[in-house]
């Protein structure tokens, strides 16, 4: 990467999630929203098992997940004997291997810290008092496993897909980038209004799949031009 993708692509995306993150944190909007949210639905979750949201949106939007996935497998496979899929062999790689890390590290996270659902604090009929992601679990109250948001990690993690089009095919890469946020909010709004999670839950979410596709083609790019150098090229 240039100077000015590094800017662009690593710097300003840092700085405008760290600002959405204080700002949600000092307003308390995570909670306002989640408010709003179990309020529209007449003070209960009553999309959390409907079929739009759960069955067609979660269940359904995850095995279309696992297709987009077999089908890069595929790809990867074929390009051993389809001539013209072999230029892209690295690069399908590389879009692979950064999905799995990113659906890694959220599940690992989500393992790790405390943060609750908000279908299971006490403000929305649960049984839990609310903890942010900086604040103590209360005393005799187990962790949450919700944070960050897992589902939405299913669609964001193929951010990879942004920077691949940017390097073999740029006149098409706003278009993968909107199709990946697309479906990464949908995903996110769909397990918003079932109590899922708060809105920074998703906000995390996106900022750590964007990063470690970022770092990930960084790293590749760099590998690339010692190699070069190496060779005289």
């Amino acid at each position: 990467m240039t100077a000015p993708e590094i800017r662009n692509l690593l710097v300003l995306p840092t700085l405008a999630f760290l600002a959405a993150i204080v700002a949600l944190e000092t307003s308390g909007a995570d909670l306002q929203i989640a408010d709003w949210l179990y309020r529209l639905q007449g003070g209960s979750w009553r999309l959390q098992d409907a079929w739009i949201t759960n069955n067609l949106i979660h269940d359904q939007g995850r095995n279309r997940v696992g297709i987009v996935l077999l089908a890069i497998l595929l790809a990867i496979a074929l390009s051993f004997v389809i001539e013209p899929l072999r230029t892209y062999r690295g690069d399908l790689i590389y879009v692979l291997v950064i999905a799995l890390i990113a659906v890694a590290i959220v599940n690992i996270l989500k393992e790790t810290t405390h943060v609750d659902c908000p279908w299971d604090l006490t403000r929305y009929g649960g049984d839990k008092l609310y903890a942010s992601l900086f604040e103590r679990v209360p005393a005799n109250q187990e962790p949450g496993y919700c944070f960050p948001a897992g589902h939405a990690s299913g669609a964001y993690c193929w951010l990879g897909l942004f920077f691949f089009a940017r390097r073999r095919f740029p006149a098409r890469q706003w278009q993968v980038l909107t199709g990946v946020m697309a479906t990464g909010l949908v995903f996110g709004v769909a397990q918003q209004l079932r109590g899922a999670h708060f809105v920074s839950h998703d906000l995390w979410t996106i900022y750590l799949c964007w990063m470690i596709a970022a770092l990930g083609r960084l790293v590749l790019d760099r590998f690339a031009r010692d190699g070069l150098a190496r060779a005289g090229l």
